[in-house]
């Protein structure tokens, strides 16, 4: 049996499931609540499916009240308020930090996981001060618009504003807390976030698109669909965007997968890896062993990985650490 290579005292916390809304299984999403206007933002954030399925909205003024928060404004994806927590920083600025981007919450109605129901900005400030201290690392955890208190509507993931709306939210985290360099890693629909900055940044110097849609379009073709689980056909395609003039000379890029995933199938992760590989940007294919019925839970192994990364383990030592085992 293979070791697992887990940070001193994971596995207790682990059982306590601090794994809320990272798996990200992909799902189709039933009628919008639209219908009803999104829900007002609050400090104290919203976790309810309610909210998930309409959408957050927040004005400028009301994002700069609340704590732990980014105005993210774009001139073509509009502007949202993100939310984000952060632990390992200190008073000075932090040349690099890992920021992790969780799977989708939405997985049907009346299927939202409890544990996402249950949690609070307190919780999830908790989380990340255990990440940070395990990864030795500055740790951020942002909220993907629509989720986690963030405004935005999570129904439109996958699309190019997602992206470019986080993207700017990096911006301002970054010009906030003296960040030079970043390290991104996340899980499923998060994955396909990590994929789509590598295409929109030159301040990334490691990336782990896991257990990612990095083309969702092959995803649901192979589902035999004719658009995103999403019930939207534009889908952004960061494999089709790949060049190595926009990204950072430093970058090195780590494709971490199941190939067995049932959620998101091997094809439409690993294409990103060859539009890489073809663009003469560094890129190493990691198998996982994914958690889940789908097999496709990785969300600790790509934070694990992200911290190897971030200080700055040579790649072959990397992938020899990978192939001891990675799990869930």
């Amino acid at each position: 049996m293979h070791q697992i290579l887990y940070p001193k005292g994971f596995n207790k916390v682990l059982m306590k499931g601090v794994m809320w809304g990272m798996a990200g299984a992909l799902f189709t999403p039933a009628a919008s609540h639209a219908q009803f206007g999104r829900a007002e933002f609050s400090d104290a954030g919203d976790f309810s499916e309610s909210a998930i399925m309409r959408g957050v909205t927040a004005t400028q003024a009301q994002c700069a009240a609340a704590a732990n928060t980014a105005w993210a404004a774009t001139a073509s994806s509009g502007a949202e308020c993100i939310k984000y927590w952060k632990a390992g920083f200190g008073d000075q600025p932090v040349k690099r930090a890992i920021v992790f981007f969780h799977g989708d919450i939405f997985v049907g109605v009346s299927k939202t996981s409890q544990t996402y129901l249950d949690l609070s900005n307190a919780r999830l400030q908790k989380n990340a001060e255990d990440w940070a201290r395990w990864l030795g690392m500055p740790y951020i955890f942002v909220g993907r618009p629509g989720t986690h208190g963030s405004s935005g509507n999570h129904m439109q993931r996958r699309r190019i504003d997602e992206s470019v709306i986080i993207s700017a939210a990096l911006d301002e985290i970054k010009k906030r807390h003296g960040i030079e360099e970043w390290v991104i890693a996340g899980q499923s629909g998060g994955g396909h976030v990590t994929s789509a900055l590598i295409t929109q940044r030159a301040d990334i110097i490691c990336a782990i698109p896991t257990s990612a849609p990095s083309s969702p379009r092959i995803r649901w073709e192979m589902m035999g669909r004719t658009k995103d689980t999403t019930n939207s056909a534009d889908s952004y395609e960061p494999w089709k965007f790949v060049t190595k003039e926009k990204v950072n000379p430093k970058l090195r890029v780590f494709v971490l997968g199941n190939p067995n995933d049932k959620n998101v199938f091997w094809a439409s992760q690993t294409v990103m890896a060859d539009a890489l590989q073809k663009a003469q940007i560094p890129v190493q294919v990691l198998h996982g062993e994914g958690t889940g019925p789908d097999a496709h839970g990785l969300s600790n192994s790509s934070r694990i990985v992200a911290g190897w990364c971030a200080r700055d383990l040579g790649t072959e030592e990397m992938v020899a650490r990978a192939g001891k085992g990675l799990k869930g």
